[in-house]
Protein backbone atom coordinates (compact mmCIF):
# COMPACT_ATOMS: atom_id res chain seq x y z
CA UNK A 1 0.00 0.00 0.00
CA UNK A 2 2.45 2.65 0.72
CA UNK A 3 4.37 1.80 -2.60
CA UNK A 4 1.25 2.55 -4.65
CA UNK A 5 0.62 5.68 -2.08
CA UNK A 6 4.42 6.13 -2.97
CA UNK A 7 4.02 6.05 -6.80
CA UNK A 8 0.56 8.11 -7.02
CA UNK A 9 2.29 11.12 -5.64
CA UNK A 10 5.37 11.29 -7.28
CA UNK A 11 3.70 9.94 -10.55
CA UNK A 12 0.73 12.32 -10.71
CA UNK A 13 2.18 16.11 -11.15
CA UNK A 14 3.77 14.16 -14.52
CA UNK A 15 1.24 12.36 -15.35
CA UNK A 16 0.44 14.51 -19.02
CA UNK A 17 3.73 13.64 -19.88
CA UNK A 18 4.45 10.45 -19.42
CA UNK A 19 1.13 9.67 -21.21
CA UNK A 20 1.84 11.95 -24.02
CA UNK A 21 5.53 10.45 -24.55
CA UNK A 22 3.96 6.70 -24.45
CA UNK A 23 1.45 7.81 -26.88
CA UNK A 24 3.31 10.35 -29.67
CA UNK A 25 7.03 9.06 -28.84
CA UNK A 26 6.90 5.73 -28.57
CA UNK A 27 3.66 4.94 -30.20
CA UNK A 28 1.97 2.52 -26.79
CA UNK A 29 -1.78 3.13 -26.74
CA UNK A 30 -2.79 4.90 -23.37
CA UNK A 31 -6.49 4.56 -23.33
CA UNK A 32 -6.63 2.45 -20.38
CA UNK A 33 -3.56 3.91 -19.16
CA UNK A 34 -4.49 7.03 -18.79
CA UNK A 35 -7.01 5.58 -15.41
CA UNK A 36 -4.09 4.66 -13.85
CA UNK A 37 -4.26 6.88 -10.76
CA UNK A 38 -8.29 6.08 -10.55
CA UNK A 39 -7.65 2.19 -10.60
CA UNK A 40 -4.66 2.79 -7.10
CA UNK A 41 -7.37 4.74 -5.75
CA UNK A 42 -9.86 1.72 -6.60
CA UNK A 43 -7.33 -0.38 -5.06
CA UNK A 44 -6.41 1.27 -2.04
CA UNK A 45 -10.40 1.61 -1.35
CA UNK A 46 -10.71 -1.82 -1.90
CA UNK A 47 -8.26 -2.82 1.07
CA UNK A 48 -9.23 -0.14 2.73
CA UNK A 49 -12.71 -2.01 3.18
CA UNK A 50 -11.98 -5.31 3.84
CA UNK A 51 -9.03 -3.99 6.47
CA UNK A 52 -12.73 -2.10 8.18
CA UNK A 53 -14.80 -5.14 7.61
CA UNK A 54 -12.30 -7.92 9.45
CA UNK A 55 -12.03 -4.93 11.95
CA UNK A 56 -14.86 -4.47 12.92
CA UNK A 57 -16.58 -7.66 12.47
CA UNK A 58 -18.63 -6.55 9.23
CA UNK A 59 -20.55 -4.07 11.43
CA UNK A 60 -21.11 -1.51 8.93
CA UNK A 61 -23.22 0.81 10.84
CA UNK A 62 -20.11 1.25 13.16
CA UNK A 63 -18.87 3.14 10.42
CA UNK A 64 -20.82 5.52 9.76
CA UNK A 65 -21.82 5.98 13.32
CA UNK A 66 -21.22 9.77 14.58
CA UNK A 67 -19.27 10.44 11.02
CA UNK A 68 -20.95 13.07 9.16
CA UNK A 69 -18.16 13.09 6.01
CA UNK A 70 -18.63 9.56 5.41
CA UNK A 71 -22.45 9.73 5.87
CA UNK A 72 -22.47 12.74 3.21
CA UNK A 73 -19.43 11.32 1.14
CA UNK A 74 -21.41 8.13 0.44
CA UNK A 75 -24.76 9.77 -0.11
CA UNK A 76 -22.89 12.32 -2.71
CA UNK A 77 -21.27 9.56 -4.26
CA UNK A 78 -24.44 7.35 -4.54
CA UNK A 79 -26.22 10.28 -6.21
CA UNK A 80 -23.48 10.99 -8.67
CA UNK A 81 -23.57 7.12 -9.99
CA UNK A 82 -27.41 7.89 -10.68
CA UNK A 83 -26.79 10.45 -12.64
CA UNK A 84 -24.35 8.08 -14.83
CA UNK A 85 -27.45 7.05 -17.00
CA UNK A 86 -30.34 9.75 -15.90
CA UNK A 87 -31.86 11.84 -17.09
CA UNK A 88 -31.06 10.84 -20.89
CA UNK A 89 -31.20 6.67 -20.21
CA UNK A 90 -27.98 5.91 -22.06
CA UNK A 91 -24.21 4.97 -21.22
CA UNK A 92 -21.46 7.39 -22.47
CA UNK A 93 -17.92 7.65 -21.92
CA UNK A 94 -18.10 11.40 -21.14
CA UNK A 95 -20.72 10.18 -18.09
CA UNK A 96 -18.18 8.01 -16.34
CA UNK A 97 -15.50 10.65 -16.98
CA UNK A 98 -18.02 13.21 -15.13
CA UNK A 99 -18.36 10.62 -12.12
CA UNK A 100 -14.39 10.48 -12.24
CA UNK A 101 -14.46 14.04 -11.73
CA UNK A 102 -17.16 14.49 -9.59
CA UNK A 103 -16.36 12.08 -7.01
CA UNK A 104 -13.03 10.28 -6.82
CA UNK A 105 -11.20 12.74 -4.90
CA UNK A 106 -14.03 11.58 -2.12
CA UNK A 107 -12.46 8.00 -2.83
CA UNK A 108 -9.01 9.78 -1.70
CA UNK A 109 -10.69 11.21 1.09
CA UNK A 110 -12.19 8.26 2.80
CA UNK A 111 -9.29 5.82 1.87
CA UNK A 112 -6.75 7.91 3.99
CA UNK A 113 -9.39 8.34 6.88
CA UNK A 114 -8.98 4.86 7.45
CA UNK A 115 -5.94 3.23 5.98
CA UNK A 116 -4.30 3.30 9.68
CA UNK A 117 -1.03 1.55 8.26
CA UNK A 118 0.35 4.09 6.06
CA UNK A 119 -0.86 7.53 8.26
CA UNK A 120 3.25 7.65 9.31
CA UNK A 121 4.48 8.01 6.00
CA UNK A 122 2.75 11.53 5.19
CA UNK A 123 6.20 13.01 5.40
CA UNK A 124 7.62 10.82 2.92
CA UNK A 125 4.67 11.21 0.09
CA UNK A 126 5.09 15.04 1.25
CA UNK A 127 8.90 14.80 -0.15
CA UNK A 128 7.80 13.12 -3.07
CA UNK A 129 5.38 15.63 -4.50
CA UNK A 130 7.53 18.70 -3.42
CA UNK A 131 10.29 16.80 -5.07
CA UNK A 132 8.10 15.99 -8.66
CA UNK A 133 7.57 19.56 -7.93
CA UNK A 134 11.01 20.94 -7.71
CA UNK A 135 12.26 18.86 -10.74
CA UNK A 136 9.38 20.52 -12.90
CA UNK A 137 10.56 23.82 -12.01
CA UNK A 138 13.94 23.74 -11.95
CA UNK A 139 14.99 21.64 -15.12
CA UNK A 140 11.94 23.06 -17.43
CA UNK A 141 10.55 26.90 -15.73
CA UNK A 142 14.29 27.88 -16.95
CA UNK A 143 14.08 25.99 -20.64
CA UNK A 144 10.70 27.78 -20.79
CA UNK A 145 12.12 31.17 -19.88
CA UNK A 146 15.74 30.97 -22.32
CA UNK A 147 15.74 28.68 -24.72
CA UNK A 148 13.55 27.28 -27.65
CA UNK A 149 10.06 26.17 -26.58
CA UNK A 150 10.07 23.83 -30.10
CA UNK A 151 13.15 21.65 -28.73
CA UNK A 152 10.85 20.31 -25.95
CA UNK A 153 8.75 18.65 -28.59
CA UNK A 154 11.82 16.98 -30.00
CA UNK A 155 12.80 15.11 -26.61
CA UNK A 156 9.17 14.71 -25.02
CA UNK A 157 7.00 14.24 -28.57
CA UNK A 158 4.45 17.39 -27.22
CA UNK A 159 2.27 19.02 -29.76
CA UNK A 160 4.07 21.31 -32.04
CA UNK A 161 0.55 23.00 -32.05
CA UNK A 162 0.09 25.50 -29.23
CA UNK A 163 -3.28 25.98 -27.22
CA UNK A 164 -4.51 22.47 -27.82
CA UNK A 165 -5.89 19.79 -26.00
CA UNK A 166 -7.56 16.70 -27.05
CA UNK A 167 -8.21 14.04 -24.43
CA UNK A 168 -5.71 11.43 -24.52
CA UNK A 169 -3.66 12.95 -27.15
CA UNK A 170 -0.42 14.61 -27.41
CA UNK A 171 -0.58 17.86 -25.19
CA UNK A 172 0.72 21.09 -26.41
CA UNK A 173 4.11 22.91 -24.20
CA UNK A 174 1.97 25.94 -23.96
CA UNK A 175 -1.02 27.78 -24.61
CA UNK A 176 -1.09 30.70 -26.82
CA UNK A 177 -3.32 33.86 -25.28
CA UNK A 178 -2.84 37.09 -27.00
CA UNK A 179 0.27 36.60 -28.28
CA UNK A 180 1.74 34.86 -24.81
CA UNK A 181 2.63 31.32 -24.58
CA UNK A 182 0.98 30.47 -21.12
CA UNK A 183 3.61 27.61 -19.40
CA UNK A 184 1.53 24.71 -18.37
CA UNK A 185 4.36 22.31 -18.05
CA UNK A 186 2.54 18.06 -18.48
CA UNK A 187 -0.77 19.67 -17.33
CA UNK A 188 -3.63 19.66 -20.04
CA UNK A 189 -3.51 23.38 -19.76
CA UNK A 190 -2.32 26.42 -17.72
CA UNK A 191 -5.00 26.82 -14.76
CA UNK A 192 -4.81 23.22 -13.76
CA UNK A 193 -1.06 23.63 -13.63
CA UNK A 194 -0.98 26.87 -11.73
CA UNK A 195 -4.03 26.17 -9.34
CA UNK A 196 -1.74 22.96 -8.23
CA UNK A 197 0.98 24.90 -7.80
CA UNK A 198 -1.03 26.91 -5.58
CA UNK A 199 -1.86 24.85 -3.38
CA UNK A 200 1.29 22.55 -3.01
CA UNK A 201 3.11 25.83 -2.36
CA UNK A 202 0.49 26.43 0.60
CA UNK A 203 1.46 22.76 2.08
CA UNK A 204 4.92 23.63 1.40
CA UNK A 205 4.73 26.52 3.41
CA UNK A 206 4.62 24.31 6.71
CA UNK A 207 7.86 23.38 6.71
CA UNK A 208 9.35 26.43 6.55
CA UNK A 209 6.91 27.95 9.52
CA UNK A 210 7.45 24.96 11.52
CA UNK A 211 11.31 25.31 11.04
CA UNK A 212 11.02 28.61 12.45
CA UNK A 213 8.43 27.83 15.10
CA UNK A 214 10.72 25.21 15.99
CA UNK A 215 13.74 27.50 16.30
CA UNK A 216 12.35 30.43 18.12
CA UNK A 217 10.13 28.38 21.08
CA UNK A 218 13.66 26.87 21.72
CA UNK A 219 15.08 30.48 22.23
CA UNK A 220 11.95 31.93 24.12
CA UNK A 221 12.67 29.22 26.25
CA UNK A 222 16.27 29.92 27.12
CA UNK A 223 15.36 33.28 27.11
CA UNK A 224 12.85 32.84 29.88
CA UNK A 225 15.43 30.93 32.09
CA UNK A 226 17.83 34.20 31.79
CA UNK A 227 15.22 35.63 33.82
CA UNK A 228 13.66 37.82 30.61
CA UNK A 229 10.39 39.30 32.16
CA UNK A 230 7.09 38.83 29.91
CA UNK A 231 7.48 42.01 28.54
CA UNK A 232 10.98 41.66 27.34
CA UNK A 233 10.51 38.19 25.88
CA UNK A 234 9.49 39.04 21.84
CA UNK A 235 12.41 41.77 21.52
CA UNK A 236 15.39 39.44 23.16
CA UNK A 237 13.63 36.65 20.92
CA UNK A 238 13.73 38.54 17.92
CA UNK A 239 17.07 39.82 18.60
CA UNK A 240 18.42 36.06 19.67
CA UNK A 241 16.37 34.37 16.69
CA UNK A 242 17.98 37.02 14.04
CA UNK A 243 21.45 36.76 14.77
CA UNK A 244 21.42 32.38 14.58
CA UNK A 245 23.26 33.00 11.08
CA UNK A 246 23.01 29.38 10.37
CA UNK A 247 19.62 29.52 10.86
CA UNK A 248 18.62 32.78 9.12
CA UNK A 249 20.55 32.00 6.07
CA UNK A 250 18.71 28.55 5.59
CA UNK A 251 15.12 30.42 6.33
CA UNK A 252 16.19 32.97 3.68
CA UNK A 253 16.88 30.04 0.84
CA UNK A 254 13.88 28.44 1.91
CA UNK A 255 11.18 31.42 1.55
CA UNK A 256 13.52 33.05 -1.70
CA UNK A 257 14.13 30.46 -3.88
CA UNK A 258 10.72 28.30 -3.62
CA UNK A 259 8.94 31.29 -4.10
CA UNK A 260 11.02 32.68 -6.67
CA UNK A 261 10.15 29.58 -9.01
CA UNK A 262 6.57 29.22 -7.72
CA UNK A 263 5.49 33.29 -8.44
CA UNK A 264 7.56 33.04 -11.80
CA UNK A 265 5.52 30.26 -12.41
CA UNK A 266 1.91 31.56 -11.81
CA UNK A 267 3.46 34.61 -13.82
CA UNK A 268 3.88 32.70 -16.97
CA UNK A 269 0.49 30.65 -16.36
CA UNK A 270 -1.04 34.13 -16.94
CA UNK A 271 -3.80 32.67 -14.70
CA UNK A 272 -5.97 35.26 -12.97
CA UNK A 273 -7.85 32.87 -10.83
CA UNK A 274 -3.93 31.55 -9.40
CA UNK A 275 -3.18 35.14 -8.72
CA UNK A 276 -6.43 35.49 -6.43
CA UNK A 277 -5.97 31.86 -4.80
CA UNK A 278 -2.50 33.18 -4.24
CA UNK A 279 -4.07 36.67 -3.02
CA UNK A 280 -6.41 35.11 -0.99
CA UNK A 281 -4.25 32.37 0.83
CA UNK A 282 -1.93 34.70 2.02
CA UNK A 283 -4.26 36.83 3.55
CA UNK A 284 -6.42 34.38 4.94
CA UNK A 285 -2.78 32.34 6.53
CA UNK A 286 -1.97 35.46 8.41
CA UNK A 287 -5.29 36.42 9.15
CA UNK A 288 -5.01 33.48 10.96
CA UNK A 289 -1.80 33.25 12.74
CA UNK A 290 -2.70 36.12 14.51
CA UNK A 291 -6.85 35.26 14.57
CA UNK A 292 -5.47 31.53 16.55
CA UNK A 293 -2.38 33.52 17.99
CA UNK A 294 -0.23 31.82 16.48
CA UNK A 295 2.37 34.95 16.00
CA UNK A 296 3.43 33.92 19.48
CA UNK A 297 5.30 31.04 18.07
CA UNK A 298 7.63 33.47 15.52
CA UNK A 299 8.41 37.19 16.62
CA UNK A 300 5.81 39.69 15.21
CA UNK A 301 8.50 41.71 12.94
CA UNK A 302 9.31 38.25 11.02
CA UNK A 303 5.95 37.51 10.54
CA UNK A 304 4.95 41.49 8.78
CA UNK A 305 8.37 40.35 6.86
CA UNK A 306 6.78 37.30 5.55
CA UNK A 307 3.55 38.58 5.02
CA UNK A 308 4.96 41.61 3.03
CA UNK A 309 7.87 39.15 1.04
CA UNK A 310 4.80 37.04 0.09
CA UNK A 311 2.03 39.54 -1.12
CA UNK A 312 4.09 42.50 -3.04
CA UNK A 313 5.57 40.06 -5.68
CA UNK A 314 1.82 38.82 -6.36
CA UNK A 315 0.62 42.51 -6.92
CA UNK A 316 3.69 43.60 -9.17
CA UNK A 317 3.05 40.85 -11.27
CA UNK A 318 -0.56 41.82 -11.78
CA UNK A 319 0.71 45.26 -12.64
CA UNK A 320 3.55 44.29 -15.16
CA UNK A 321 0.87 42.37 -17.22
CA UNK A 322 -2.36 43.84 -16.20
CA UNK A 323 -3.17 43.49 -20.00
CA UNK A 324 -3.15 40.18 -19.39
CA UNK A 325 -4.77 39.89 -16.03
CA UNK A 326 -7.39 42.86 -15.36
CA UNK A 327 -8.34 42.48 -19.32
CA UNK A 328 -12.49 43.15 -19.67
CA UNK A 329 -13.38 40.70 -21.97
CA UNK A 330 -12.48 37.85 -19.78
CA UNK A 331 -14.63 39.24 -16.79
CA UNK A 332 -17.48 39.65 -19.57
CA UNK A 333 -17.27 36.48 -20.66
CA UNK A 334 -17.69 35.10 -16.81
CA UNK A 335 -20.92 37.21 -16.42
CA UNK A 336 -21.74 35.39 -19.70
CA UNK A 337 -21.20 32.01 -18.20
CA UNK A 338 -23.59 32.71 -15.22
CA UNK A 339 -26.12 34.25 -17.66
CA UNK A 340 -26.08 31.00 -19.06
CA UNK A 341 -26.32 28.88 -16.42
CA UNK A 342 -29.73 30.87 -15.64
CA UNK A 343 -30.63 30.23 -19.11
CA UNK A 344 -30.05 26.50 -18.30
CA UNK A 345 -31.37 25.99 -15.13
CA UNK A 346 -34.50 27.91 -16.09
CA UNK A 347 -35.30 26.06 -19.01
CA UNK A 348 -34.28 22.42 -17.55
CA UNK A 349 -34.36 22.82 -13.42
CA UNK A 350 -34.38 18.97 -12.25
CA UNK A 351 -30.65 17.99 -14.31
CA UNK A 352 -28.47 17.59 -17.02
CA UNK A 353 -25.83 14.92 -16.39
CA UNK A 354 -22.82 14.40 -15.25
CA UNK A 355 -21.21 15.31 -18.43
CA UNK A 356 -23.02 18.83 -19.82
CA UNK A 357 -21.22 20.85 -17.93
CA UNK A 358 -17.95 20.64 -16.73
CA UNK A 359 -14.80 19.21 -18.38
CA UNK A 360 -15.92 15.93 -19.37
CA UNK A 361 -18.06 17.95 -22.11
CA UNK A 362 -14.33 18.32 -23.53
CA UNK A 363 -14.12 14.81 -25.09
CA UNK A 364 -13.36 14.56 -28.06
CA UNK A 365 -12.80 18.80 -28.30
CA UNK A 366 -9.94 21.01 -28.02
CA UNK A 367 -10.28 23.71 -26.10
CA UNK A 368 -11.14 26.46 -28.29
CA UNK A 369 -14.11 24.82 -29.67
CA UNK A 370 -14.90 24.24 -26.44
CA UNK A 371 -15.41 27.71 -25.62
CA UNK A 372 -17.41 28.59 -28.89
CA UNK A 373 -20.34 25.80 -28.63
CA UNK A 374 -23.16 27.97 -28.35
CA UNK A 375 -26.39 26.67 -26.20
CA UNK A 376 -29.67 25.42 -26.83
CA UNK A 377 -32.20 25.16 -24.95
CA UNK A 378 -35.18 24.02 -27.09
CA UNK A 379 -34.72 20.69 -27.05
CA UNK A 380 -33.19 18.48 -23.55
CA UNK A 381 -31.43 16.16 -26.91
CA UNK A 382 -29.44 18.50 -28.34
CA UNK A 383 -28.18 20.45 -24.73
CA UNK A 384 -25.26 22.46 -25.09
CA UNK A 385 -22.32 20.87 -23.86
CA UNK A 386 -20.92 23.97 -21.54
CA UNK A 387 -17.93 25.17 -19.61
CA UNK A 388 -19.53 27.50 -16.71
CA UNK A 389 -15.80 28.10 -15.31
CA UNK A 390 -17.44 27.80 -11.58
CA UNK A 391 -17.51 24.14 -10.20
CA UNK A 392 -20.64 25.02 -7.99
CA UNK A 393 -22.40 25.82 -10.81
CA UNK A 394 -21.38 22.80 -12.93
CA UNK A 395 -22.62 20.94 -9.72
CA UNK A 396 -25.74 22.54 -10.02
CA UNK A 397 -26.29 22.34 -13.72
CA UNK A 398 -25.41 18.63 -13.91
CA UNK A 399 -26.86 17.35 -10.07
CA UNK A 400 -29.66 19.61 -9.33
CA UNK A 401 -30.19 21.74 -5.97
CA UNK A 402 -30.71 18.92 -3.74
CA UNK A 403 -27.36 17.34 -4.36
CA UNK A 404 -25.97 20.68 -4.86
CA UNK A 405 -26.58 21.24 -1.17
CA UNK A 406 -25.21 17.91 -0.26
CA UNK A 407 -22.00 18.88 -1.75
CA UNK A 408 -21.99 22.45 -0.67
CA UNK A 409 -22.81 21.18 3.14
CA UNK A 410 -20.21 18.23 2.50
CA UNK A 411 -16.76 20.75 2.27
CA UNK A 412 -18.61 23.15 4.68
CA UNK A 413 -18.15 20.62 7.51
CA UNK A 414 -14.88 19.25 6.14
CA UNK A 415 -13.25 23.07 6.55
CA UNK A 416 -15.38 23.45 9.44
CA UNK A 417 -13.60 20.47 11.19
CA UNK A 418 -9.96 21.43 9.67
CA UNK A 419 -10.29 24.96 11.24
CA UNK A 420 -11.75 23.28 14.21
CA UNK A 421 -8.50 21.65 14.60
CA UNK A 422 -6.03 24.12 13.76
CA UNK A 423 -7.57 26.04 15.89
CA UNK A 424 -7.04 23.31 18.91
CA UNK A 425 -3.95 22.58 17.47
CA UNK A 426 -2.12 26.21 16.54
CA UNK A 427 0.70 24.13 14.75
CA UNK A 428 1.12 25.63 11.08
CA UNK A 429 0.96 22.13 9.06
CA UNK A 430 -2.96 22.41 10.96
CA UNK A 431 -3.24 25.83 9.39
CA UNK A 432 -1.33 25.01 5.83
CA UNK A 433 -4.17 21.96 5.59
CA UNK A 434 -7.54 24.47 6.16
CA UNK A 435 -6.02 27.39 3.93
CA UNK A 436 -5.13 25.24 1.29
CA UNK A 437 -8.39 23.25 1.06
CA UNK A 438 -10.09 27.23 1.85
CA UNK A 439 -8.10 28.71 -1.48
CA UNK A 440 -9.35 25.90 -3.72
CA UNK A 441 -12.96 26.07 -2.40
CA UNK A 442 -11.83 30.07 -3.25
CA UNK A 443 -10.33 29.22 -6.53
CA UNK A 444 -13.37 26.97 -7.38
CA UNK A 445 -15.28 30.23 -8.06
CA UNK A 446 -13.62 31.12 -11.24
CA UNK A 447 -12.47 27.78 -12.78
CA UNK A 448 -13.44 23.96 -12.47
CA UNK A 449 -10.82 23.48 -9.37
CA UNK A 450 -11.33 20.23 -8.45
CA UNK A 451 -10.94 18.46 -12.36
CA UNK A 452 -7.07 18.62 -11.88
CA UNK A 453 -6.45 14.56 -10.50
CA UNK A 454 -2.51 15.32 -8.88
CA UNK A 455 -4.42 18.70 -7.01
CA UNK A 456 -7.71 17.19 -5.79
CA UNK A 457 -6.71 13.75 -5.43
CA UNK A 458 -3.20 14.50 -3.43
CA UNK A 459 -5.20 17.21 -1.38
CA UNK A 460 -7.86 15.36 -0.21
CA UNK A 461 -5.40 12.71 0.37
CA UNK A 462 -3.82 14.61 2.99
CA UNK A 463 -6.82 16.14 4.38
CA UNK A 464 -8.08 12.26 5.20
CA UNK A 465 -4.53 11.97 6.76
CA UNK A 466 -5.03 15.07 9.21
CA UNK A 467 -8.63 14.38 9.94
CA UNK A 468 -7.95 11.12 11.09
CA UNK A 469 -4.56 11.40 12.88
CA UNK A 470 -6.52 14.68 14.76
CA UNK A 471 -9.67 12.53 15.54
CA UNK A 472 -7.31 9.09 16.48
CA UNK A 473 -6.04 11.04 19.17
CA UNK A 474 -8.89 13.14 20.45
CA UNK A 475 -10.56 9.36 21.33
CA UNK A 476 -7.07 8.19 22.63
CA UNK A 477 -7.10 11.24 24.57
CA UNK A 478 -10.36 10.51 25.86
CA UNK A 479 -9.98 7.02 26.75
CA UNK A 480 -6.60 7.47 28.90
CA UNK A 481 -8.59 9.82 30.58
CA UNK A 482 -11.41 7.54 31.63
CA UNK A 483 -9.37 4.64 32.10
CA UNK A 484 -7.25 7.25 34.52
CA UNK A 485 -10.64 8.51 36.46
Amino acid sequence: MKILLYILAALLPLHAIIVTTLKCKIGIETNALRFWKEIILIILLIVTFMRLGRQRNWDISSIYKNNYIIWMATAFTICSAIYIIFPFLEWKVSAFLGFKYDVFFIVALVVWLYLTTVKDNLQTILKFIFWSIAWVLVVFLPWYLLWDISTITEIFWFSEQVSTYRANQCIAFSQNVNGEHRFQWSFAWPIRWSVFLTIFYILYIWTLLTTLSTTTSTYLILSKSNGANDNKIETLDTKLWLRNKKFSDISKALIVVPSLFVITSIFYSFSKTSVLGLFFAISLFFYLIFNIKLWKKIPAKVVAGLWLFSILPVIALVIIKKDLFLHLGSVINRFDNLLMSVEMFLYNPIWYGLWIAGPASWTGHDIESAWSWQIAVSSTQSTHKFLPENWYVQIFLEQWIIWWALFIWFVWVIALNLYKIAKKKKDYFSLSVFVAFMTLLFMANFTHAFEESATSFLLFLIIGWHLAQSWYWQYYKKKKKKKNS
